[in-house]
């Protein structure tokens, strides 16, 4: 088979041609803002943003003025997608269309083919179907920044594909994909502190949140009651979105005493420390290294 560069003699491209050539410089996505409306519920009808730019495989798609759509009401309750469908079969048009969810199973998932008579859909959102009526709405459009970036908020992410790399606006992490998973890649929380239990302070207490990493530095002390040899307390608890991937132990001491100390750090957060050949006096201090860890 001969090569083709031009494509032809006049250098024109077929629109199968196009889509090859345009959709890896063009990311799939609505173009703008990810604060900015894309679809809403309208009595039972759902509406389309007049003013909702997106780009599917390539082509451009302009919602020019807004319009509704007439879900059917009848059956079960169920989940509904809605997409932008790029059509290969009907000269490759792109339009606002529902994809119909079965009873019990969620969202349907948007259809993305490759072949040449095939549909790919864009998934914008989701709505809830009960008793004859529309119910809950929730987005899953991904965005288009300025400079072809990839921004996501409320959990709706693109597709799986090695090396894409997505903003996540409203936790402020970067993430890149696998292939299979998301991996933090950029992530900063700024100066955080270890919320303590009860007979505890600290005078020096830092934890950071850093692409996709932990950090601890805490000197704490004991306020409450002594503690006796052999006996673990609980510390504090590591918030949300600090918490190791697995379980882990860092070893300690106290200042004065000479308890050595385990401290454990488990998964859901809880931080509790061990008391070995001695226990831990009202006023006394703990020493521990700084410590980091993979944040699940």
């Amino acid at each position: 088979m001969a090569e083709l560069s031009p494509v032809n003699a006049t250098g024109t491209l077929t629109e199968a041609q196009y889509e090859t050539l345009a959709h890896p410089q063009a990311p799939d996505g609505v173009i703008g803002d990810p604060e900015q409306g894309v679809f809403y519920k309208s009595g039972n009808q759902i509406g389309i943003v007049g003013t909702l730019t997106a780009l599917v495989r390539g082509f451009p798609y302009f919602a020019n003025g807004g319009f509704l759509l007439s879900p059917d009401l009848t059956g079960a309750a169920r989940t509904d997608l809605v997409v932008l469908r790029l059509d290969r079969a009907n000269g490759y048009t792109v339009r606002a269309a529902i994809r119909k969810g079965t009873p019990g199973a969620g969202a349907p998932a948007p259809v993305m083919g490759t072949a040449p008579s095939d549909l790919w859909e864009l998934p914008i959102g989701e709505y809830d179907v009960a008793s004859g009526a529309v119910g809950a709405t929730r987005l899953r459009a991904w965005f288009i920044g300025d400079d072809g970036q990839i921004l996501v908020r409320n959990g709706a992410r693109p597709p799986h594909a090695p090396a894409r790399r997505i903003r996540e606006v409203d936790t402020g992490r970067t993430y890149e994909s696998t292939g299979t998973s998301w991996l933090v890649v950029l992530d900063d929380a700024g100066d955080l502190t270890l919320p303590l239990a009860g007979g505890w302070a600290a005078g020096i207490n830092h934890l950071t949140r850093i692409n996709g990493e932990g950090r601890l530095a805490i000197s704490p002390q004991r306020t409450g009651g002594n503690v006796a040899e052999g006996v673990t307390v609980n510390l504090g608890t590591l918030p949300a979105g600090t918490r190791p991937r697995r379980a882990f132990e860092v070893p300690g001491r106290t200042v004065s005493g000479n308890a050595d100390i385990t401290m454990l750090v488990s998964v859901n957060g809880v931080i509790s420390l061990r008391f070995w050949n001695a226990g831990v006096t009202t006023g006394a201090f703990c020493l521990f290294p700084p410590f980091t860890w993979p944040i699940a």
